[in-house]
């Protein structure tokens, strides 16, 4: 792990800039932590978050969860770009990650994001502390297979995805294997993934521990208080 420039400090976080190699990947990433050790002591809770379709590691609502985590709760937090995404290539429209996922991506992705766990574990500050994920959309995609792969990870908050298209089946079949609490989130009157997909997915976790959180409005428009709900979630299970 190669930090790039200067640690960024405000408000009691802690936020560096890195680059991992990965294989033959280059993969860029941020790491929060608290700038003190008042609220939580190495090792802390972890959460890994995934950006959505056409985003990247910076997105607001990437920024805003991983630093309620880091505040609120003395968590530490990372983000990566996904494939194609952000320092790791152009991506700006949706319709090209439709076109471009293949199987083998979310192989490598799965791979990206154990050796990011390991890297950002083995930070002093972090340590090897409790796990959870957070990603909804492509950040789903990419990210269920994770947790479907990885058994450390002990609580998941996912959504806005259901089984379609060329990832439903791969999709399906993870989510059979994963046992860790999870809360999934789901738009209404989303215009990206229908209502009988959604229910698909959801219904094909293999946790007994599984919730859904339906709001009306578009694939874009989770509610603030969703995300409230989703570090209060996270938290429970990781706190404690």
């Amino acid at each position: 792990m190669d930090f790039l420039g200067e640690p960024q400090v405000g408000r009691g976080v802690v936020e560096r800039r890195f680059d991992l190699k990965v294989e033959d990947r280059l993969v860029p990433g941020i790491v929060w932590t608290p700038e003190t050790a008042e609220a939580t002591a190495p090792p802390r809770p972890l959460v890994l978050i995934g950006h959505g379709g056409t985003g990247h590691k910076r997105m607001e609502y990437v920024l805003a969860l991983a630093r309620r985590l880091v505040r609120h709760h003395g968590m530490a937090a990372v983000a990566i770009d996904g494939p194609g995404h952000g320092d790791r290539g152009g991506i700006t429209d949706l319709s090209q990650v439709a076109e471009w996922w293949k199987e083998s991506t979310t192989d490598e992705m799965i791979v990206d994001w154990k050796a990011t766990l390991e890297a950002v574990q083995a930070l002093p500050e972090v340590g090897e502390g409790p796990l959870g994920y957070w990603g909804l959309s492509m950040g789903t995609i990419f990210g269920l297979p994770f947790v479907a792969a990885e058994p450390r990870v002990r609580v998941a908050v996912l959504g806005l995805m259901g089984v379609m298209g060329a990832t439903g089946d791969r999709l399906a079949a993870d989510a059979a294997r994963i046992t860790c609490p999870v809360l999934f989130l789901q738009q209404l009157e989303d215009e990206l993934i229908q209502r009988p997909a959604v229910a698909a997915l959801f219904d094909a976790l293999g946790t007994k521990d599984k919730r859904l959180h339906a709001k009306p409005g578009a694939h874009s428009a989770v509610p603030p208080e969703e995300f409230n709900v989703s570090q209060e979630f996270l938290a429970s299970h990781l706190l404690t």
